[in-house]
């Protein structure tokens, strides 16, 4: 399945050669070339008998007769290849003359679309610009609110709101006359809740009392299931740094934390090489502000990207590959609480958090003597089918070079910060690109791929799994990829897009 994915992507746009040489007659997958090959008769047994009788008027000897009918031959062939080698190159480099004309097919391919004359390239400035006028707030935020009408019907990967969705976006990109519309299965592992809950409680060695403080209502994808009991130290964000500026050792103990600053996977790494034996985050007021206090928190542990149980390895129709693991999953259970649990936590702790964290005033550092937390994780592992669609504008000039314009679809919750931006802008940018093309007369070098990505949540498995499957082609023709996820953010609508659309492309002719 493997060498038909990468031939399903060596097809994508059309036939389209890999490679050409002078003799290139067939594209090969694997990147080899076929060529001409010529065999001239050695032996007088391989001439035709007719050629012999064409030849027989001279007045020769039999072996000198044989050897002109053989020259004359090679030198009319090596004559005409030279000729159509030569007649063809000169046709393919310079504007279609009459005399090139003449020697094409006399069949006219009525289906053929005609583009208006345009620039065929853009710098980033006049992409810059083109952006401005074409992108509406208003347009933008209706186009957000129509993604978001079922906000209430799930969108976790793999969920039939995800699947829905991808199917959606697919009908979009057929109504816009992309040059090609299409979606990939992936059959990947993700880690959901299990039947009973996770749960964190207080445990007081003193009195034997047991204190339920939250059953989250979040989850974090990939941690460890299983259950620890031990002391709570507070590392403020859980960086390196944070953890060397502590006073109390974290081995054999629990670790909160605050959402923020670095992943919760590196959060995660981080505790586990100083041997803390769990970790749970938090969303604390300072930086989150906006928050209720009540939220559930999602999130993943995998230190890595894609499906961590196929690592490597594109997951194409169940495709079987060999037991293994990423070694960037965690060891240790893992938790997100929400703010109202974390204070009460707090209530059982002791010492104020340094100033300088910049955080609650409810923040203190470890549990007091004879307090203990244990941590229940009971997640469990489920196969799911994701769907990643894909639209095509073809490249003009170099249609086998691509720039991939992305987006991830699936989201825990509501996914409005997120997920539903970045969806509604990638609607937008291939609407507004189709225009230019079909109206405006614009012509792409590169060809524009319009990427809708599932499982993004869970540690860019749809983008990832797409890579391994294509990464023999995407290492030769990507030439840049843009993220869209989270672009839009506070007063300004498109800024951030811009911002970062310049540090990525620059002044490069991407388009």
């Amino acid at each position: 399945m493997m060498d038909q994915a990468r031939s399903a992507f060596s097809n994508l746009f059309g036939g389209e050669p890999l490679s050409y040489t002078r003799f290139s007659l067939a594209r090969q997958v694997d990147g080899d070339n076929s060529h001409v090959e010529m065999k001239l008769a050695a032996d007088e047994e391989d001439v035709d008998n007719n050629t012999r009788g064409n030849c027989a008027h001279v007045a020769k000897p039999k072996r000198f007769n044989g050897l002109i009918c053989y020259g004359t031959i090679a030198v009319i062939i090596f004559f005409l290849i030279g000729f159509m080698i030569g007649y063809l190159g000169y046709c393919k480099r310079v504007e279609p003359k009459a005399e090139c004309e003449t020697a094409e097919s006399p069949e006219i391919d009525e289906t053929e679309e005609y583009f208006p004359e345009g620039p065929s390239r853009l710098f980033w400035t006049d992409l810059k610009t083109m952006f401005s006028d074409k992108l509406n707030t208003a347009e933008f935020t209706k186009r957000i609110r129509q993604l978001n009408e079922n906000s209430y019907v799930p969108r976790e990967a793999g969920s039939r709101g995800d699947e829905s969705l991808a199917f959606y976006l697919e009908d979009q990109f057929r109504k816009l006359k992309l040059s090609k519309v299409w979606h990939d299965e992936h059959f990947v592992k993700i880690q959901v809740k299990g039947s009973a809950p996770n749960s964190v409680t207080m445990v007081d060695s003193a009195t034997g009392g047991v204190y339920l403080v939250e059953n989250p209502q979040g989850y974090v994808a990939y941690s460890k299931a299983t259950t620890v009991t031990g002391k709570l130290v507070h590392a403020n964000f859980g960086t390196k740094q944070d953890f060397e500026g502590l006073n109390n050792p974290v081995n054999g103990s629990l670790v909160i934390v605050r959402a923020g600053k670095i992943t919760f996977a590196e959060k995660v790494a981080n505790a586990q090489s100083l041997n803390a034996i769990g970790v749970l985050i938090y969303m604390d007021n300072t930086k989150f502000p906006i928050v209720d206090a009540n939220v559930p928190a999602f999130g993943h542990a995998h230190l890595g990207t894609g499906d961590p149980y196929t690592p490597g390895f594109p997951s194409f129709n169940h495709t079987q590959f060999p037991p293994s693991q990423s070694s960037g999953l965690p060891n240790i259970p893992v938790q997100t609480i929400s703010r109202a649990g974390a204070e009460q936590l707090f209530g059982n702790m002791e010492g104020d958090c340094p100033s300088y964290w910049k955080t609650d005033t409810s923040c203190r550092l470890v549990t007091s003597q004879n307090r203990s937390v244990r941590l229940s994780v009971n997640n469990m592992l489920k196969e799911i089918r994701i769907l990643n669609v894909f639209g095509v504008i073809k490249g003009f000039e170099e249609p086998d070079r691509y720039v991939v314009v992305g987006a991830q679809r699936d989201a825990w919750g509501p996914g409005a910060a997120k997920s539903s931006v970045g969806t509604a802008l990638l609607l937008e940018l291939a609407q507004i690109f189709s225009n230019m093309v079909l109206k405006d007369g614009f012509k792409p070098s590169r060809s524009i791929v319009f990427a809708s990505w599932s499982a993004g949540d869970f540690g860019a498995i749809g983008a990832t799994e797409w890579l391994e499957g294509y990464l023999s082609s995407l290492y030769l023709k990507a030439f840049t990829y843009i993220n869209l996820d989270k672009v839009v953010l506070g007063k300004y609508p498109f800024h951030y897009l811009f911002m970062n659309l310049d540090k990525l492309i620059k002044q490069k002719k991407a388009f």
